[in-house]
């Protein structure tokens, strides 16, 4: 009886403790934008041709070939996605973010300053590179 008693103690325990452990293991959502754009910069770096079809092809209808050509070949595959996100979800030209980005400021930032929900932001990144593999 007593080895019964235990056994649901401890799985009571984890019941309630284990929801608690991994929500506080969560990353922030700068966090997760920067390891999201750190995994883009590393498949995607490999075969730019093949990077800039898909995102030519996911992006069709809220950026011209013209203007993603660019940010690819001034930024990192990452950054060029998020630029692309935060001018898609902020309404703002693509040439907005970019001085934004050139000057220095961070995501989070840009995010503030654009008046953008950042973990919005990082559903649109994170789907992309969901999206293309």
């Amino acid at each position: 009886m007593r080895t019964i008693r235990t056994v649901l103690t401890v799985l009571l325990v984890f019941t309630f403790l284990f929801p608690l452990v991994s929500f506080g293991a969560r990353m922030s959502e700068p966090d997760e934008l920067d390891k999201i754009i750190k995994k883009i910069n590393e498949r995607q770096s490999k075969n730019l041709k093949t990077f800039e079809k898909k995102t030519k092809a996911y992006f069709f209808e809220a950026q011209t070939p013209e203007t993603i050509d660019g940010l690819i070949k001034e930024f990192a595959p990452g950054d060029t996605i998020t630029i692309i996100v935060y001018s898609n979800l902020s309404k703002k030209p693509v040439k907005d973010i970019v001085a934004m980005k050139k000057s220095g400021a961070s995501w989070p930032e840009m995010a503030g300053r654009l008046k953008i929900n950042l973990k919005a932001a990082v559903k649109e990144v994170k789907d992309f590179r969901l999206g293309i593999g």
